[in-house]
């Protein structure tokens, strides 16, 4: 295992640190006993530490086993999904009928999408030409109506007819 001199902002000291990775199982949402390979420095003393430069490793080490467990998409995924649609958070949000600050948190792996979300996010993934489309339409109609601005409630309604009718094809097998 490497060994590096690091300063412990905690401590106030610079030491020798060893690098170490173990394996350990832990409780995330509704899951028990998720195994993580967690990374971690260990000092002259034995005591282990988290990445000084980067505190939230770990977290997000547990944040991706569970997605593996669930078979949620990953963060990465999410992202270039919605940057192929060419559309900026805000937008790709509204259309879904999540907040724009939930979805940047899952792109930057500081949350875990919910069930919901993440089959949001594979409908899209399965037609992202309909889904374009849809918002083309919604667009349309707004316009043509005299109305610009988003209305929550017609997004939240039709992302529950979509995921209602994205569910019932998946029960026929017809796409997964």
């Amino acid at each position: 295992m490497a060994k590096v001199k690091l300063y412990n902002p905690e401590l106030e000291t610079t030491e020798l640190y060893e690098e170490k990775w173990l394996p350990e199982k832990i409780d995330i949402k509704d899951e028990k006993d998720v195994l993580v390979v967690n990374h971690y420095w260990q000092d002259p003393r034995g005591e282990l530490w988290g990445n000084f430069k980067d505190p939230m490793e770990n977290v997000q080490r547990g944040f991706d086993a569970y997605r593996v467990r669930k078979g949620y998409l990953f963060p990465i995924e999410i992202r270039q999904l919605r940057q192929a649609l060419g559309l900026p958070v805000r937008k790709f949000a509204d259309a879904l009928g999540i907040s724009s600050s939930a979805l940047t948190q899952i792109e930057n792996n500081h949350r875990i999408q919910t069930k919901y979300q993440d089959v949001l996010f594979r409908m899209v993934r399965h037609d992202p030409q309909a889904f374009l489309a849809s918002l083309d339409d919604v667009q349309s109609r707004l316009e043509l109506s005299g109305n610009y601005e988003i209305n929550d409630h017609f997004y939240a309604k039709s992302s529950t007819e979509k995921l209602q009718e994205f569910q019932l094809n998946e029960k026929r097998g017809e796409f997964a």
